[in-house]
């Protein structure tokens, strides 16, 4: 047996250690998942007013602030009593900003955080001993996705054209934010009620231009076949069924095309959704298409016992009318809320089933298994405490186990896919399972994050060019006497998953209490207080840490994938706190 470690697992956004014990056979026996910082917004928001919520908690994450600062705005909505009225105006520039983020947090995942590791050399090894066809895979591979500054076998290996060209359409999906939030990250314009800033039709003209360049880039490299086609066959096929034989036959087509010559370039019809979706996959690359390999990510990451995992969806984006239900039920967002079981089996989504579990993390709570709203966070203070290496049953991440109903939940682009019932993704899903594969694994995890970027980048244009209306109103008035003695919840959608805020304030209207629970905190956890694992921690139990090639402990190739298809967001999930005294968490004052 091998200690295998990897830490940091993410390229940005780090503080996550995975541990691993890994047999001969290269097969993880056991597995750790470690959050190796605190955060402290909780206590920092402590006796602030209210109102400050929403800007304080942007600071949780630079890569998706808007989502902290739509859930708190959601839950002072519902603490001022005015999440029913809010004008579907303000609702829809909501959603507006929220999906250009989302866009732009996927594409960074997929091109700068997942995609370098298929540049891998592990896969050179296999690939090139695989004749003509393998190494026209691997010079895709590395010519798509090699990242910055990349060397191999100690020579310098020139930045992957998707990789790069992705990078100018991340800062353009930022300015588009900043266009109408007033700056990106960290924009001012929530607020309980509505929203503080109008967008003009020179706004939504300036918008239009900018969707309509980062169009031409999905054109150029993301997905060579048309978009409108590709939408109208998958997101609006009629069965789950129609979508995955839409897309088996598109790539069936493209390989009886390209195969005889081995050109998979982007020229001859492959973008990178088509390239990963059938070299991604021992089932639908090798069973299905006849190809002589692929990368198996089928194999990896998935859930060895349904009956210990779920798929959990709080729901987002408001659908275009006045107001909406703070508590989320089935069918009021677009993306509705639910929960899927590890059998696949759909269930209504109930917030008052949310619980988190200290019993393995690093704090002192006076009980477990506590509700959100009623939820503490008593950091451990003495250093000795402090130990990562204890095993499983010992105390050793700063996360908290959220859990639902008991059961260990993913969330994220997979959860909201199969909670929507999409087409492509619930048949890919269906598929894996009915041909004994864990229904959610690496290749359907990212299947899923690339289909959900083509469904918002599709929604977004009805909600900038026919839904918005400039004219329209943007707020309603709010009553600070109405936050005395009561309490919110804020239910949203990050791009990594179910994002919730809790507060309550006391009789002079300043907060008491509260609590975050994110979608790393959903993802990354530690056992609870059953002993149960969490959903990163159950995908690694059981599978490989190199999908094919020799065990390579010096190069977990494997670990790399199952941990980073979970696009971990850990400074989400943990921060610093001064624990000097010197700065007092009352002194703290947005302007």
């Amino acid at each position: 047996m091998v200690n295998v470690t990897v830490d940091p697992l993410t390229r940005i956004e780090g503080h996550q250690r995975i541990s691993t014990e890994v047999g001969a056979d290269g097969v993880i026996t056991d597995a750790q998942s470690s959050s190796l910082i605190f955060r402290g917004f909780e206590r920092i928001l402590q006796n602030q007013d209210p109102r400050d919520a929403a800007f304080l908690t942007q600071r949780i994450c630079g890569v998706c602030p808007l989502a902290h600062g739509l859930a708190s705005t959601n839950a002072l909505d519902d603490l001022y009593g005015v999440a029913e009225s809010v004008p579907k105006d303000a609702l829809m520039m909501r959603n507006i900003f929220q999906g250009l983020n989302m866009v732009a947090s996927h594409a960074t995942h997929i091109y700068v955080l997942f995609g370098p590791d298929l540049a891998n050399p592990a896969y050179k090894k296999v690939l090139t001993t695989l004749g003509d066809t393998g190494n026209a895979v691997w010079n895709e591979m590395v010519g798509r996705f090699a990242p910055i500054s990349y060397k191999m076998d100690g020579a310098a290996v020139p930045v992957g054209s998707s990789y790069l060209a992705a990078i100018p359409e991340k800062k353009r999906l930022q300015e588009a934010i900043a266009l109408i939030a007033g700056r990106m990250p960290g924009p001012s314009s929530l607020y309980p009620g509505g929203y503080t800033y109008p967008a003009t039709v020179g706004d939504i003209t300036k918008l239009s231009t900018y969707y309509l360049q980062v169009m031409d880039f999905v054109s150029k490299h993301t997905l060579k076949v048309d978009f409108n086609t590709w939408i109208k066959n998958t997101y609006q096929a009629s069965s789950p069924q129609k979508a995955v034989s839409f897309v088996t036959e598109h790539l069936t087509d493209l390989y009886n095309k390209t195969s005889t010559s081995n050109d998979f370039s982007k020229d001859a019809g492959w973008g990178d959704v088509e390239f990963y979706a059938a070299f991604g996959s021992e089932l639908v690359g090798e069973k299905i298409l006849g190809l002589p390999a692929s990368l198996k990510h089928d194999t990896i990451g998935g859930y060895k016992d349904p009956a210990k995992i779920c798929f959990v969806s709080y729901g987002g984006y408001y659908k275009y009318k006045d107001g909406y239900d703070p508590k989320s039920p089935a069918g009021d967002r677009i993306f509705t809320s639910g929960v899927v079981t590890g059998k696949l089996e759909y269930q209504k989504f109930d917030p008052e089933k949310i619980t988190e579990s200290t019993a393995h993390s690093f704090y002192q709570n006076s009980s477990n298994d506590l509700a959100p709203a009623k939820g503490e966070t008593v950091p451990y203070t003495d250093p000795n405490k402090i130990v990562y290496t204890g095993g499983s049953n010992s105390q050793y991440s700063w996360d908290k186990a959220p859990r639902y109903d008991g059961m260990a939940g993913e969330v994220g682009p997979l959860a909201r896919m199969l909670n929507i019932k999409e087409p492509l993704v619930t048949g890919l899903a269906q598929a894996f399972a009915e041909n004994g594969y864990s229904a959610a694994n690496v290749y359907t995890r990212m299947l899923a994050r690339m289909q959900e970027t083509a469904i918002l980048a599709y929604e977004l244009l009805n909600w900038v060019t026919v839904d918005y209306n400039p004219n329209g109103k943007i707020s309603v008035p709010i009553d600070l006497n109405t936050a005395k003695n009561n309490s919110g919840m804020g239910l949203w959608e990050a791009p990594r998953g179910a994002l919730g805020h809790w507060i309550s304030a006391g009789s002079d209207g300043k907060v008491t209490n509260y609590q975050c629970i994110v979608p790393g905190s959903w993802l990354m956890s530690p056992r609870d207080s059953k002993g149960i694992p969490g959903p990163l921690e159950q995908s690694l139990i059981g599978s490989k840490i190199n999908t094919v090639g020799d065990v390579d402990y010096t190069n977990p190739v494997g670990i790399f994938h199952m941990g980073r298809s979970y696009d971990p967001c850990i400074s989400c999930a943990v921060h610093t706190i001064d624990l000097t005294g010197k700065n007092a968490p009352n002194t703290l004052r947005i302007l």
